[in-house]
C-alpha cells in the first residue's frame, strides 16, 4: 500500500515530461516523418511512440561531419607543401585560419550535442531495466532511445577526434610559421657593399622593370578611368568628402578641449581625455577617408585587378595608424603647454614637431613594402634592396628623440628629469640603429627590416596603451571616487562610499592588466600589425588551450573567474545574512544562539559551493582530486588530526547546540559568556573583559557547566558554608534579605536560600537571585557576594572555608 501513490504518479510524470519536451524539442523533420492519422481513426496499440526529442542530425548530420573530416584532410595535405619562401606566407596563414574555423565549429557542435546525451540518458533511466511483463510500446520506446543514445555517443566521439586533429594542425601550422619566420630572419643575402649583390640584381633587372612598369601602368589606367566621364564626379565627390573628414580631424581640437573643460575637473585628466578623443577621431577620419577614395576609384572600374586590390588593402591597414601617430604628435607636442599629455619644455616640443609626420610617412611606405614582399612578383634581391633602403632611412629617426632630449636638457633646464632619461634612451635607440645598419650592410637584410618594423609597431602600441592607462588612472582618481562628482552621485544612489573608492582603484588596475595582455599579444604577433592575429593572440591568452575531459584548465578567464567569485560571493553572502537578521529572524521565536548557528551553517555552506564552482572553472573534478584526497588522509592521520577534530566539533556544536551564544559556561577553569562560535574555536568573554579562545573539541570531549541551560537567563547562585553551631534560620533570613536589598537584583522572582549539602561539619547555604535585565550576571553576582560578606560580618555569622582550599604550610 505504501507504493501505491508512486505507481500512480510514475505514469503521470512520464506524460508530463513527454508534453514538455514534445512541443519544444521536436524538430520539423521529426514531425514530418510521422504519418498523418485522421482524428477519428484510433491509434494502434502496437504503434511505436513518436520521438520526444528533435533529431540531432538536423544540425550534426553525417554530411556535416564528413565535410569537416574532408576539410581536416585537405588542410593536412596543404600543410605538407614547401612554405620556405616569403610569398607563401599568406597561404600558410590561410591554412591556419581554416584549421581554426574547423576547431571552432567542432566546439560549437559539441556544446549543442552534449545536452541531448544527458536528456536521452534521463529518459532511459525513467524507463528502467526491461521487464518480461512490460507493454510492447515501452520496449519499442526503449530500443529507439537506446539507438539514438548510441548514435549521439558516436557523433560526439567523431567530433572529439576532429577537435583534437584540428588543434594539432593549428599547433603544427603555428610552429611551421614560426620556423619559417626565424629562417627568413636569419637568411643571408650578398652584402650591398659587394659586387656580387649588384651583379645578381642586374641579371634580373629586365624582368623586375617589366613587372614594376606593368603595375605602374595598371595604376595609371585605374586613375584615368576614375577621372573620366561621370566617374570623375564620383571620384571628385569622394575626394571632397575625404577632405572634410581630414579637416574634421585637424580642427577638432578646439571644440573637444572646450567640451572636456566643461565636464571634467582641472588636472591631467583634461589633456589625457582630449588626446584619447582626438586620437579616435583621427583614426576614424584617416581610415574612412582612404576607404572612401579607394571605393570611389574602384567602383565599376574594370582596370582594377587583384594586385592593385591587395596593395590597397595593405596600405589601408597602415592609414589609420598614420592618423593615430599624427594625433599623438599633436597631443604630446601641443603648442599650448597646458594641453600636453606629458610635461616637456617648449624647445623640445618645437624641435620634435615634424617627427610624427616623418613617422606617418614611413608607415605608408611600410604598407607598400608589405605588398612588395608578398605579392609583387619581384625577385628576391629587388625586394631585399627596397627593404634595406627602408631600414637605412627609418633608423636615423630613432636618434631624433634622445638627441632632442639632450639638447633641451642642456638649453632649458640642466636639472630636468629628461636629462636622466635621455642617456638611457639614447643608448637603447643607438644600439638598435647600429644593429639594423649592420644587419643590412652585412647581408642580413630581413633581420634589420624585421627589427625596425617591430620597433615601429611597438612604439605605436605602447604609446597608445599608455595613453589609455593614463586615462583610466586619471578617471579613477578624479572622477569616480566617493568625493568626486560621479562617485558622489553613486553614493547618493545607495552604493557604499567604501565600495566606490575601492572600485575606483581596482577597475583602473584591471584595465592596466588587460592593456599589458594586449601589449604582449602585439609583441608576439610579429612585425606585421595584423589585427586578426593580435585578436587570436588575446583570445588564446584568455581562453587558454581547450581542456579535455578531466584535465586542468589554466587560462586567464578561469583565473579571473576564480578571483571574481570570492568577491561576488562575499557580497552576496553578506546580503543574505542581513536579510535573515533584519527581516526573517524578527518574525520567528529563535533565540540568538539558534540564529547564529543558522547564519554560520549558511555561510560555510555558501563558501563550500563557491569553492566547488572555482574548482569546476579550473577543470578540477573528483577524479583529478583523488591524489589530493589521498595526501590529505595521510596528513590528517599525522598533523591535521586536531584541526579536523575541532572542525567536526564545531559542526556538532552548531547543529546540536549544547552551547549557544549568550550562554554562561564553566570550562577549563574559566567562567564567562559565550560570545562567538566558529568551526574551529569558541570565544568566551570573561568577567575582566578579556576573551578566551577554546578549541571546539573541548566542548565535546570534556565536562562543561552551562549555567544558562540550568537556570533562566540572568539567574545566579551564591553558595556559602556555615558551621552547624551557627543559627541556620538566621543565616538563611540574612541571605534572602541581603540579596533582595541589592540594587541590581530583580524583585521577582523573590531571592531564595536553601541548604544544598552538608560537609566537614558545616552546612552549605545556596542563595538564588536574578540580575536585572541588561546587567552583567557576573558583575551583579560579585556585588551580591560582597553584600553577603558584609551582612554576615554585621550579624556575627561565621563562614568557614572548605579544607580543599587551605594550602598546607611549607
Amino acid at each position: 500500500m505504501t507504493r501505491q501513490p508512486f505507481r500512480i504518479l510514475f505514469p503521470v510524470l512520464c506524460m508530463v515530461l513527454a508534453g514538455l519536451f514534445h512541443p519544444i524539442l521536436s524538430g520539423p523533420a521529426a514531425r514530418a516523418a510521422q504519418p498523418e492519422t485522421p482524428a477519428t481513426q484510433p491509434a494502434s496499440p502496437a504503434q511505436t511512440p513518436a520521438p520526444l526529442i528533435a533529431d540531432i542530425t538536423l544540425f550534426a548530420s553525417d554530411a556535416t561531419l564528413n565535410a569537416m573530416g574532408d576539410e581536416i584532410r585537405a588542410i593536412y595535405v596543404g600543410s605538407r607543401k614547401d612554405y620556405s619562401t616569403t610569398q607563401n606566407t599568406n597561404a600558410l596563414n590561410m591554412l591556419l585560419r581554416r584549421a581554426t574555423a574547423v576547431a571552432t565549429k567542432t566546439d560549437a557542435l559539441l556544446t549543442q550535442i552534449k545536452p541531448y546525451e544527458s536528456v536521452y540518458q534521463s529518459f532511459v533511466d525513467i524507463l528502467g531495466k526491461p521487464e518480461a511483463s512490460e507493454p510492447a510500446s515501452i520496449t519499442e520506446q526503449r530500443k529507439m532511445l537506446t539507438a539514438r543514445q548510441q548514435d549521439i555517443s558516436g557523433r560526439i566521439t567523431r567530433l572529439r577526434l576532429y577537435q583534437l586533429e584540428a588543434q594539432q594542425l593549428m599547433q603544427e601550422l603555428r610552429q611551421h610559421g614560426t620556423a619559417i619566420q626565424q629562417a627568413t630572419m636569419t637568411q643571408r643575402f650578398p652584402t650591398p657593399l659587394g659586387v656580387n649583390f649588384w651583379s645578381q640584381l642586374s641579371s634580373t633587372a629586365k624582368q623586375d622593370r617589366d613587372r614594376a612598369a606593368s603595375l605602374v601602368s595598371e595604376i595609371g589606367v585605374v586613375l584615368k578611368n576614375a577621372f573620366t566621364g561621370q566617374h570623375a564626379l564620383l571620384t571628385l565627390g569622394a575626394l571632397a568628402l575625404s577632405g572634410l573628414l581630414l579637416a574634421l580631424h585637424f580642427f577638432c581640437h578646439t571644440p573637444v578641449r572646450m567640451l572636456v573643460s566643461r565636464f571634467l575637473p582641472t588636472g591631467r585628466i583634461r589633456p589625457i581625455t582630449a588626446a584619447v578623443i582626438c586620437s579616435l577621431i583621427g583614426v576614424v577620419a584617416w581610415g574612412g577617408a582612404f576607404q572612401i577614395i579607394w571605393n570611389a576609384i574602384s567602383f565599376n572600374n574594370d582596370a582594377v585587378a587583384d594586385d592593385l586590390s591587395a596593395l590597397a588593402d595593405m596600405v589601408a591597414a597602415q592609414v589609420p595608424l598614420c592618423g593615430f601617430v599624427l594625433e599623438l604628435g599633436m597631443s604630446i607636442l601641443s603648442r599650448r603647454p597646458e594641453w600636453r599629455v606629458f610635461p616637456m619644455p617648449d624647445t623640445l616640443a618645437r624641435n620634435l614637431r615634424l617627427f610624427p609626420f616623418w613617422f606617418a610617412s614611413a608607415l605608408i611606405v611600410r604598407g607598400v613594402l608589405r605588398y612588395v614582399d608578398t605579392q609583387s612578383g619581384l625577385g628576391l634581391l629587388p625586394i631585399q634592396l627596397l627593404d634595406g633602403l627602408y631600414t637605412l632611412a627609418v633608423s636615423p629617426l630613432l636618434f631624433a628623440i634622445p638627441r632632442q632630449l639632450r639638447l633641451s636638457a642642456q638649453q632649458d633646464n640642466p636639472e630636468t628629469n629628461s636629462a636622466e632619461i635621455a642617456p638611457l634612451l639614447r643608448t637603447l635607440v643607438t644600439t638598435i640603429a647600429i644593429v639594423c645598419w649592420g644587419a643590412v650592410l652585412t647581408g642580413y637584410i630581413p633581420l634589420g627590416y624585421t627589427i625596425i618594423s617591430w620597433v615601429s609597431v611597438m612604439a605605436i602600441t605602447m604609446t597608445g596603451l599608455l595613453l589609455v592607462a593614463l586615462l583610466a588612472t586619471a578617471l579613477g582618481s578624479s572622477v569616480f571616487p566617493s568625493r568626486a562628482p560621479v562617485g558622489a552621485h553613486l553614493v547618493r544612489l545607495g552604493l557604499p562610499a567604501r565600495l566606490v573608492d575601492q572600485a575606483s582603484v581596482v577597475i583602473p588596475g584591471l584595465i592596466s592588466v588587460f592593456l599589458l595582455v594586449v601589449a604582449f599579444s602585439v609583441a608576439t604577433a610579429g612585425a606585421d600589425f595584423d589585427p586578426s592575429q593580435v585578436g587570436r593572440r588575446i583570445l588564446s591568452i584568455f581562453k587558454g588551450q581547450a581542456a579535455t575531459e578531466g584535465s586542468f584548465n589554466l587560462s586567464l578567464d578561469a583565473v579571473l573567474l576564480c578571483a571574481g567569485l570570492p568577491i561576488l560571493g562575499h557580497y552576496a553572502i553578506r546580503i543574505v545574512r542581513n536579510w535573515f537578521r533584519l527581516h526573517f529572524f524578527p518574525t520567528t521565536r529563535l533565540d540568538i544562539g539558534a540564529q547564529a548557528s543558522i547564519l554560520n551553517i549558511l555561510t560555510y555552506s555558501a563558501w563550500i559551493v563557491i569553492g566547488l564552482c572555482m574548482t569546476s572553472a579550473l577543470g578540477v573534478t573528483v577524479k583529478s582530486m583523488t591524489w589530493v584526497v589521498s595526501a590529505l588522509s595521510v596528513g590528517i592521520g599525522f598533523g591535521l588530526q586536531s584541526i579536523v577534530q575541532n572542525f567536526v566539533s564545531g559542526i556538532i556544536l552548531m547543529a546540536e547546540r549544547p552551547v549557544s551564544i549568550g550562554d554562561v559556561v564553566d570550562i577549563a577553569g574559566a567562567h564567562g559568556e559565550v560570545a562567538r562560535i566558529s568551526v574551529r574555536s569558541t570565544n568566551i568573554k570573561l568577567a575582566d573583559g578579556s576573551t578566551m579562545i577554546v578549541p571546539n573539541s573541548q566542548f565535546i570531549t570534556s565536562a562543561v557547566r552551562n549555567a544558562t541551560r540550568a537556570e533562566k537567563p540572568g539567574v545566579f547562585t551564591i553558595p556559602l558554608q556555615v558551621p552547624f553551631t551557627s543559627d541556620l534560620h538566621k543565616a538563611m533570613n540574612v541571605m534572602t534579605s541581603t540579596l533582595a536589598g541589592c540594587e541590581n537584583v530583580e524583585d521577582q522572582p523573590v531571592p531564595t536560600a536553601s541548604i544544598t549539602s552538608v560537609t566537614d561539619g558545616s552546612a552549605v547555604l545556596t542563595g538564588t537571585a536574578r540580575a536585572r535585565v541588561g546587567m552583567d550576571t557576573a558583575t551583579v553576582r560579585s556585588e551580591a557576594l560582597f553584600a553577603l560578606w558584609q551582612a554576615f560580618q554585621d550579624n556575627q555569622i561565621p563562614v568557614t572555608v572548605p579544607s580543599t582550599l587551605i594550602q598546607p604550610a611549607k
